[in-house]
């Protein structure tokens, strides 16, 4: 494979052609220092066979961080926990660069300790919202300069590479495009004065690090929206940049406010993004590296060996396995554990201010450690009810701690909700939380026993030292006239197979809802959604919300909002907007997606059976799979 060739980047050789791209993880101390949760994270993907690992975004200035525990690099203090860095990561096998970032207007106040964001302009993010503060010239170039002293550091603390973060909207990127430059000075009014920032920083940067040294720039190929960078633009500012001493461009795509493109849900099809670096790639002569959704080696191989890339960076996909690169390399690709593209555990969770990131796929996510010495001082007797996301993650992590580990699904397969939830458009992706998992169990030798309801009778018979309820949920019927009519069936029944007619009427406008309505909308059925509250698909994330969204709008689906429903009667669908009741029909079915209620019978009858009952998942509140996902780690760890 292609894929396993050394190639150059400067004098800097990398073993193979696979690439971790920097990723913000929110494992570095408050302070900005290296911890070792952040070492052992990166140091498990160094093991894992990739050739180079671009450590996250660092920050140059204080006011420059994206989020309150930003790794930092503005000062000299932060050299020795970098060293250690960078030192753990060569031990394991990898070539290590560090990405330097500045936020500009792309952050939070409670970010910089209540200060006041700074960018070229005045000019709020149509994400964030807040206002910056204008830098003035000579804070542009005191920040050339931390720029530069970033560099320096990096190499003073043993990284072979530097990458400025010129992609994302960020602060280099915010002074090279009209979407946030509004300057009339030398830093802004025309393309020329737009690069002089960047420039100088690279010019600089070559100055104190010196001509061998090799830098790499990120940079958005097309920024996807109006007065943003285009692609044809950023071929002139990749020729410039090279010009100016660049080793490398990491060709990413987007700003925040086109972030649907830049951490891409299943909508987007796996590597879209190649196409842009091979676009950059032919007018310069220093490597690219193609970044976006390039989930499996057979992607990743072929945009190498078609010429698209010179390199691949496998961002979420070394998430949810750090030994993807091994992996691809033995020829085992069934056994790499595959990225959802959710963005649920990893870039949601960074964008709504929590502390650290997490996987649905990889639980030992920022516990790599811990994981490895994974076991108990006495191996317990444990039985899971329940075969879906939480019951199979809680056998797999009881087992993985060493104890014996026996699972009850009463029904013939494993998965649970999950199962229908791989069932609407873009979504069959979601398999994989069960194909991963029953994969392990069956590594871990956990007994399966399907079509067996665990029940009190047998437990007392089995007298286990732990239970652990995960039996999930059941729709929940709203108190609503007519609900029990004959045309009136559940989403969950529509997502098993059950006949729907041409006019259909979606009761409930959150995930469940707006995913059946689309399922239902791809089959030509001419379908409304009705949802009481202001806005529909509020628990989605932002990604997969923006496309499915678009596909309701294509497919011509109805959304009533602010919209309760009274009644269900022979004429349709009695609703009561704010203009006044009214019925919409005829209709031939009224599907509803009104919410869950948790199904849990079974703890409250072993309680006293038992020394330990635990119950997880839906069984204790209907909820999102990471939730399960994380309450099935925590019991199984404690154990």
């Amino acid at each position: 494979m292609k894929l396993f060739q050394p190639v150059n980047i400067g004098k800097m050789e990398l073993k193979n052609r696979l690439v971790v791209p920097p990723m913000g993880t929110g494992f570095s101390a408050p302070d900005g220092t290296v911890t070792d949760r952040l070492i052992e994270y990166h140091e498990a993907r160094a093991r894992g066979g990739f050739g180079l690992i671009i450590v996250e975004v660092t920050a140059i200035d204080p006011l420059g961080k994206g989020s309150p525990s930003e790794l930092g690099i503005w000062d000299d203090k932060f050299i020795p926990g970098l060293s250690r860095l960078a030192d753990r990561i060569h031990a394991a096998g990898a070539k290590v660069a560090i990405q330097l970032h500045h936020a500009g207007r792309e952050t939070f106040s409670f970010s910089l300790g209540g200060q006041q964001p700074v960018a070229p302009s005045p000019v709020p993010d149509p994400i964030v919202r807040e206002v910056p503060r204008e830098l003035t010239v000579e804070e542009i170039k005191s920040l050339v300069e931390a720029y530069a002293q970033g560099a320096r550091r990096a190499k003073e603390s043993g990284f072979n590479a530097v990458e400025l973060h010129g992609a994302h909207g960020y602060l280099i990127a915010q002074f090279m495009s009209a979407y946030a430059n509004k300057r009339t000075d030398e830093y802004g009014g025309d393309f020329e004065r737009f690069l002089r920032f960047p420039l100088e920083i690279v010019q600089r940067v070559r100055e104190l690090v010196g001509p061998d040294y090799p830098v790499l720039f990120r940079i958005s190929g097309d920024e996807a929206v109006p007065q943003g960078r285009t692609l044809d633009e950023s071929v002139v500012v990749a020729k410039r940049l090279v010009e100016a001493g660049v080793d490398a461009l990491h060709v990413s795509v987007g700003v925040y406010e086109s972030g649907h493109l830049t951490s891409a849900p299943p909508a987007m099809e796996p590597g879209f993004n190649a196409a842009a670096a091979a676009t950059i790639k032919s007018a310069v002569s220093v490597p690219v590296i193609a970044v976006g959704r390039i989930i499996n080696p057979a992607v990743a191989e072929d945009i190498i060996s078609s010429g698209k890339a010179d390199l691949v960076a496998i961002g979420r996909s070394s998430l949810t396995d750090p030994e993807f690169a091994i992996k691809a390399k033995e020829g085992r690709p069934d056994d790499i554990v595959k990225c959802l593209s959710c963005n649920e555990g990893c870039i949601d969770m960074l964008m709504m201010g929590n502390a650290s990131i997490t996987c649905i796929q990889n639980p030992a996510l920022g516990r790599e450690a811990e994981y490895a010495s994974a076991g108990t001082a006495k191996a317990k007797k444990v039985v899971v009810a329940g075969g879906g996301p939480a019951g199979l993650e809680a056998a797999r992590a009881a087992a993985l701690w060493g104890h014996n580990v026996t699972l009850y699904e009463k029904g013939d397969s494993l998965g649970g909700q999950v199962l229908l939830a791989a069932v609407p458009p873009t979504k069959e992706i979601w398999l994989e939380v069960v194909r991963s998992r029953v994969k392990d169990l069956q590594r871990l030798g956990v007994e399966i026993k399907l079509g067996c309801e665990l029940t009190p009778q047998m437990i007392k018979q089995l007298s286990p030292d732990v239970v652990i309820v995960a039996t999930g949920s059941a729709p929940l019927f709203p108190d609503i006239p007519g609900i029990d009519r004959d045309n009136v069936v559940t989403a969950q029944d529509v997502l098993r197979g059950t006949p729907v007619g041409v006019r259909v009427v979606v009761i409930g406008g959150g995930l469940v809802g707006c995913e059946t309505a689309d399922y239902l909308a791809q089959q030509g059925k001419d379908v409304t959604i009705v949802e009481m509250l202001r806005h529909t698909a509020q628990d989605i994330s932002p990604g997969a919300r923006y496309f499915l969204r678009r596909r309701l709008k294509e497919r011509n689906v109805k959304i009533l909002t602010s919209t309760p429903v009274k009644a269900i009667t022979d004429e349709g669908v009695v609703i009561s907007p704010e203009g006044g009741e009214r019925t919409l029909g005829p209709v031939d079915t009224v599907v509803l997606a009104t919410g869950a209620r948790s199904v849990n019978d079974l703890s409250a009858e072993v309680k006293e059976l038992v020394p330990e009952v635990y119950v997880i998942g839906d069984a204790t509140s209907p909820g999102k799979v990471l939730q399960a996902v994380q309450q099935a780690t925590e019991v199984a760890r404690k154990l």
